[in-house]
């Protein structure tokens, strides 16, 4: 490779990286693409970083270099099998040499440290494709497939034209896949629900399941700590606030869930990103989501270490690993249901959003308290 670039570029030039072209572009700004084409064809190389006055060399020296440029602009697209990043000190001026290197999906940057960054991440990315399919960290598990069940659970909620799963279907499609959710029961009627809390034989969460009602709480639809001796009092509670929030809304009844010992709450969410595509999101759950923001991020697919890593990344990690005598939860399960969770949004490419949350982490096991799942709307 070096041999190559020294039959192209000037006598003064710096064949090691970094690569200095010492003004041999000043003239010919093809230079770059042609550099390009040996870098980026050399095995040892996964992604070329260009830094300098790309895309202003015909504002700096002679109009006539503005066609070079963009010749070099169309070259340099055709080699994105490797990503190329570029900084320009000319990207204020919006030549079309630039737009031209956008065309292409070549990201262009102001910042040198943004442009650094973003090579830097992709990478790490590129490492972590690498290990993807081989790394024996990785948990293949059979569940990464879509269940038929599930799929039915999907198709239904379109054939009502609506794209919230309601709750005991979310959490249905999710115990599909072994999540350890709440096992609840769904009443139509006050009668129904002291009937399935006095089976259930504990205290019981009762919440209202309405394709209209996202937000349960601010419609004043969800009540705790009822007995077999309350529930029917507190179904008519729940319709009548649910009512009185949406007087329009379906409500096809409350479901009846079994109240789950005190733990740390905890929340996974994820979402479709329009750069990154779907990402997942680990947590302090409950009413610390909004106040503290203490989450991290990463990008679906994960691998057991990601998984592992995102729990030990949250500030409030001495928290759950037993700092000044906390509880010390249940991580390898944490770990389990986030790789669990990108297995489902890689199955299931109908869902836009998933949010559990809380999620009540103990000592020996987890439970799903709530679940929402939102999909895109069909085409």
């Amino acid at each position: 490779t070096q041999t190559r670039l020294r039959e192209i570029l000037p006598p003064n030039a710096s064949v090691r990286n970094p690569i200095d072209v010492a003004g041999g572009t000043d003239s010919n700004p093809a230079i770059f693409a042609d550099c390009a084409k040996i870098l980026l064809e050399d095995k040892a190389i996964g992604g070329l970083l260009i830094v300098g006055l790309f895309g202003g060399y015909a504002i700096r020296f002679a109009d006539v270099l503005r066609f070079m440029e963009e010749d070099a602009a169309h070259r340099m697209g055709k080699l994105i099998k490797k990503p190329i990043v570029l900084h320009s000190l000319y990207n204020f001026a919006r030549p079309h040499s630039l737009e031209l290197m956008r065309y292409y999906n070549i990201p262009v940057y102001d910042s040198l440290e943004i442009a650094c960054k973003s090579i830097e991440v992709l990478s790490r990315h590129g490492h972590f494709l690498e290990t993807y399919p081989s790394s024996t960290n990785f948990v293949l598990n059979s569940n990464q497939k879509a269940k038929k069940e599930a799929q039915k659970i999907i198709a239904h909620a379109y054939a009502e034209n609506r794209t919230l799963l309601l709750e005991h279907e979310a959490k249905k499609l999710l115990a599909l896949h072994k999540a350890p959710v709440t096992v609840d029961e769904l009443a139509r009627n006050g009668a129904e629900a002291k009937e399935i809390a006095k089976r259930m034989k504990q205290l019981v969460a009762m919440k209202v399941i309405s394709p209209d009602i996202i937000h349960k709480s601010d419609a004043g639809g969800v009540l705790l700590n009822l007995n077999e001796n309350t529930v029917e009092d507190a179904f008519k509670t729940i319709l009548d606030n649910a009512q009185q929030y949406n007087k329009n809304a379906d409500i096809q009844g409350c479901l009846i869930c079994p109240m789950i010992s005190k733990g740390i709450e905890m929340i996974i969410g994820t979402k479709n990103d329009p750069q990154f595509g779907p990402i997942i999101m680990f947590g302090l759950g409950g009413i610390f989501v909004e106040v503290m923001k203490d989450v991290v991020f990463r990008v679906i697919p994960l691998n057991q270490q990601t998984a592992s890593t995102m729990i030990t990344e949250i500030k409030a990690y001495p928290v759950i690993n037993g700092g000044r005598g906390s509880l010390v939860v249940d991580k390898e399960k944490l770990t389990s249901i986030l790789m669990t969770v990108s297995d489902i949004i890689e199955a299931y490419p109908e869902i836009a959003e998933m949010d559990l949350n809380p999620i009540i982490a103990h000592e020996q096991g987890i439970s799903i308290v709530d679940a929402r799942i939102i999909l895109n709307k069909k085409n």
